[in-house]
């Protein structure tokens, strides 16, 4: 078996749920693989204490078997290579079809059999995958009707997208609906808690959530997720408009200290990104243009990259390849982020508009809806 760290699991851009390691547990998934080619090999991908984690092992007497340590449930990811060419190849073909599997490792024994592809395995008894699973078939047709409104959306004219944005706002009532009558159903289970932080997003109704999370269970409410969970809850009214934006300082690309307090004066849009997270990347030239018609407005924006220091050359990369002409500022930790950590930040991208006197004005606008807010409270002289 082989273990190392890598930096990326496909470029996904949002966080696994994280766990406060403070007792770590053993864990096993063994894999019935008789069925599948002898020479293929297995790779589990999984999340701890902000470093991804790739480890990989193939079939011995008719099992695939991983084990390690943790201090409690994770996403993970069980990926099959059938054609040798390791895990840097599977991920340079990351936007082919692969033979995936997301499930949850944690601390005991999970069990799978499969047949040919890993994608098609079962799990084998009942527990957090099973309920995991459950949600997931219960929210697809909704995931794909989102999917496909989106993609029409990405093709429609100014005058159907109003209907579509419509269509959307539907849909989505109808996830939260299902979402919130899972966590109902199911005080107890592990998966109730993931759905709610799904149900939550990055900008909670602080009240109808904090609500739906004192229904659950003592013991999820008291797991390390469960206290996480708690806090994001409590940060929400620190970071609403109207609340003074946490002062932060950090390193530039050149190593230099930048702090939040030196921009004081401006209007500021506190942008985290990262390299590596497709949708950053895509919303950058938008940021550009934004930057270029504002930035002698008394506006400007400081980047927070979510990258960490194995990949520092490509956060320079993207830097240069996006055009990014402002500041950018990270302690490269990834996901543990100081400043990602102070604003409770879960998804990329992210932002903040903060005034000149440093008070939060908004937040996680399109680029579409900051360019409206900017014409606002910067006017034209």
């Amino acid at each position: 078996m082989i273990k190392k760290v890598i930096l990326l699991l496909f470029g996904a851009a949002v966080p696994f749920m994280s766990v406060s390691q403070t007792a770590d547990s053993l864990f096993s998934v063994e894999i019935n693989a008789m069925a599948m080619p002898s020479k293929a090999k297995i790779y589990l991908l999984y999340q701890q204490d902000g470093k991804k984690i790739v480890d990989s092992a193939v079939r011995h007497n008719g099992l695939v078997v991983f084990k390690g340590k943790i201090g409690g449930p994770l996403n993970a990811t069980l990926l099959r290579d059938t054609t040798a060419i390791g895990f840097s190849g599977l991920l340079k073909k990351r936007n082919e079809k692969q033979d995936v599997l997301r499930m949850y490792i944690y601390p005991g024994k999970v069990m799978l059999k499969t047949s040919r592809l890993i994608a098609n395995a079962e799990f084998i008894g009942k527990g957090i995958n099973s309920d995991y699973l459950k949600v997931e078939q219960m929210l697809k047709p909704v995931v794909e009707q989102r999917a496909e409104v989106g993609n029409l959306m990405a093709r429609a004219n100014q005058k159907d997208i109003a209907g579509l944005n419509k269509k959307l706002d539907s849909l989505n009532a109808v996830k939260k609906s299902l979402e919130r009558q899972f966590i109902l159903e199911n005080p107890d289970s592990f998966i109730a808690l993931s759905t709610l932080q799904d149900y939550a997003g990055i900008s909670p109704d602080v009240t109808v959530v904090r609500s739906l999370f004192d229904k659950l269970s003592a013991r999820l409410r008291n797991m390390s997720a469960g206290k996480e969970f708690q806090k994001f809850l409590s940060d929400q009214t620190a970071l609403n408009p109207g609340s003074r934006a946490p002062i932060f300082t950090q390193p530039d690309t050149a190593g230099k200290s930048v702090s939040l307090a030196s921009f004081k004066g401006k209007y500021v849009l506190i942008d985290f990104w990262a390299s590596w997270c497709g949708p950053c990347r895509e919303t950058n030239p938008e940021l550009v243009k934004i930057y270029n018609e504002f930035k002698g407005r008394n506006f400007t924006i400081l980047g927070v990259s979510l990258d960490d220091a194995d990949r520092k050359d490509a956060w320079l990369k993207a830097i240069k390849e996006d055009g990014l002409k402002w500041t950018q500022v990270s302690d490269l930790k990834h996901w543990e982020n100081e400043v990602a950590k102070l604003y409770s930040i879960r998804k990329i991208p992210q932002s903040f508009l903060v005034d000149p006197e440093g008070i939060i004005i908004t937040r996680d606008l399109e680029t579409a809806e900051l360019m409206e807010k900017l014409k606002q409270v910067l006017p034209v002289k």
